[in-house]
């Protein structure tokens, strides 16, 4: 079954540190060349960041039908599921959780060289990893990953769903931290 477009995700909350712009401007370039695109945005404004997204400039990004916008979801997996890549361009982070859930979900990621990002993803085997606040460096990785084929594709998400449960499986971490506090 021939895949009639590559879907890119972004979720998480629309805070300019998140990297919304970047995606954006990234997929508007992408959208120009490939029309086979989709770019979905799921999350929704943070009134209480100052860092928030301009309410009418994500209004004009889906009248322009730059993104496909899917609001807040409590259950992000179903949208995770009809994606091919989850995008989170965040110009820093903890450890995201997002980019663990599609990994553990087998997609590959794209994320930023940032410290908790970086940790995710080993360039090129399981995800890519782009530049903070490149916009060019993002659509660049996402014209890469347009051009895998399926099996390229399934492969780099089968390395991140391994890399995911051998590093960040929730069992393994307790147990882990069991054995730390027992020895102290």
């Amino acid at each position: 079954m021939v895949k009639e477009k590559t879907i890119f995700t972004f979720i998480g909350r629309l805070l300019y540190d998140k990297g919304i712009v970047e995606f954006i401007e990234a997929a508007k370039k992408m959208k120009q060349a490939y029309p086979k695109t989709e770019f979905w945005v799921v999350g929704e404004l943070d009134q209480e960041n100052p860092s928030m997204l301009n309410k009418s400039k994500l209004l004009e990004w889906i009248n322009k039908e730059y993104i496909v916008y899917h609001g807040f979801q409590k259950d992000v997996r179903p949208l995770i599921a009809k994606s091919d890549c989850v995008v989170l361009p965040s110009y820093r982070e903890g450890m995201p959780r997002i980019i663990l859930e599609g990994m553990s979900m087998a997609k590959p990621v794209i994320t930023t060289k940032t410290a908790g990002c970086r940790q995710t993803v080993v360039d090129g085997e399981n995800g890519f990893l782009v530049n903070t606040h490149d916009a060019e460096d993002l659509k660049l990785k996402m014209e890469v990953f347009y051009h895998k084929s399926h099996d390229e594709r399934h492969q780099m998400g089968s390395k991140g769903r391994a890399l995911v449960m051998e590093k960040f499986n929730s069992q393994k971490i307790s147990n882990d931290l069991y054995e730390i506090l027992s020895q102290i």
